[in-house]
């Protein structure tokens, strides 16, 4: 008798636990991994904004830096790419080192197609304040 109730217990346990896992793979919606061993099926599209680490104009790559160094991507770089900076279009290689850039790409076999690039405008710095003067001093002479 025990044994039959054992047999029991075990079946009502599996029988809910098969089903919930054969419903969480049939949402709709909620994407599927591919089977080991295989690449995604189709590109994946991304953005980055960061700094420009590296420019190799040669092998038309550009390295972004983001998170304060810790992250970092690298984008290839082709004829059908768009890199704009300051509202013109440019080449890869009028895009400098340490220039703050924003970039779409797609990645498809472990590579980071650029589609675009965007080198954003330098922040301006403000001028420093002069030093204010003591109540009751008289200012310098005035130099041409």
């Amino acid at each position: 008798m025990k044994r039959v109730v054992s047999v029991l217990v075990v079946a009502l346990l599996a029988v809910p636990m098969a089903a919930a896992t054969a419903l969480a793979q049939a949402q709709p919606g909620r994407p599927s991994a591919p089977p080991a061993g295989q690449p995604p099926a189709g590109p994946t599209k991304g953005e980055v904004e960061g700094t420009v680490k590296k420019v190799d104009a040669m092998a038309k790559t550009v390295e972004v830096s983001r998170l304060f160094g810790i992250m970092g991507t690298k984008l290839e770089v082709n004829e059908e790419t768009k890199i704009r900076a300051n509202g013109k279009d440019v080449t890869i290689s009028e895009i400098r080192e340490g220039a703050k850039i924003k970039a779409s790409y797609e990645s498809q076999a472990g590579k980071n197609m650029a589609k675009s690039i965007e080198v954003l405008p330098e922040e301006k710095k403000e001028p420093a304040a002069s030093p204010p003067t003591a109540p009751g001093a008289r200012p310098g002479p005035k130099t041409p």
